[in-house]
């Protein structure tokens, strides 16, 4: 097993696009920031949306961890599998293998373990940017919390953000790898998953019509069955001084990953289905 994921992982990182993916984070990060300055013309700093270099990364991540993010894992995730089975490099695995379980297995592996190597990227490309553009206050307001944080505990806030943020990318993962996987072409598969995105960006804003007849706190808990709403609002409120849904938020993200990687188990059951 230990064989077959290190190759797919030396597979990944011989393709121009993963290292070009990676490459533009800088860009994506200064235009985040210079976006965010624009925003502070018109906030006071005692606002938590007021930017400073100890809440960049949050505020850099907060709208492009629910698209560029989705996005990147829905690239990576059909070129390692939809791409390799169009061009008929999965074949020639499958040829070599016992369990087909296994080599999608590895393939989940180098799927997450990509985006939390993007997200680390991304977190300290944030420090970088965050501390040349912005000022660096002993303490600021944050989301949900009463009082200023120090720097070290915003640091520690932001670890944690982003650890709930790769939560939600495993989670949406399982999902985007199983549209991927009963996807013959590589238009078919990014269309599928970025359809499933658009779904989960337009639903749990159409519900809201009807607050008033199911009940305020029941649209919450339906809001928040749309991982990108998760990744949007629900992680800083699962942050807050007293956490908001914090167990049902989780329970969603865990429902996603056991129920599409039982779904993938079943399609992939045999591995001439690829051949």
């Amino acid at each position: 097993m230990k064989t077959i994921i290190a190759t797919e992982w030396q597979k990944l990182w011989k393709r121009k696009i993963p290292w070009l993916l990676l490459a533009v984070i800088p860009v994506m990060v200064y235009a985040a920031a210079k976006f965010c300055q624009q925003q502070n013309r018109a906030l006071t700093p005692d606002l938590p949306q007021y930017t400073v270099a100890g809440n960049f990364p949050i505020l850099g991540l907060s709208e492009m961890l629910m698209t560029v993010f989705n996005l990147v894992a829905t690239i990576i995730a059909a070129l390692i599998v939809t791409e390799e089975y169009r061009s008929g490099s999965l074949r020639m695995v499958l040829m070599r293998i016992k369990s087909f379980q296994q080599l999608v297995f590895a393939k989940y592996l180098v799927l997450i373990s990509y985006l939390f190597v993007y997200l680390l990227v991304y977190f300290l490309v944030c420090y970088g940017i965050g501390l040349a553009m912005f000022s660096c206050p002993d303490t600021y307001p944050q989301f949900y919390h009463q009082d200023p944080v120090t720097w070290s505990d915003g640091f520690l806030y932001n670890l944690k953000f982003y650890a709930l943020a790769f939560l939600t990318l495993i989670a949406i993962s399982s999902v985007i790898l199983f549209f991927t996987a009963i996807s013959q072409t590589m238009t078919t598969a990014l269309g599928v998953s970025v359809g499933y995105l658009l779904i989960c960006f337009a639903y749990p804003n159409f519900i809201q019509l009807f607050s008033s007849i199911a009940g305020n706190e029941k649209m919450i808990n339906i809001f928040f069955t749309s991982i990108p709403m998760i990744q949007w609002e629900g992680i800083t409120m699962m942050l807050a001084e007293t956490p908001y849904l914090l167990g049902w938020m989780l329970l969603i993200l865990i429902s996603y990953f056991i129920l599409f990687q039982l779904l993938l188990l079943f399609v992939t059951r045999k591995k001439d289905m690829f051949i």
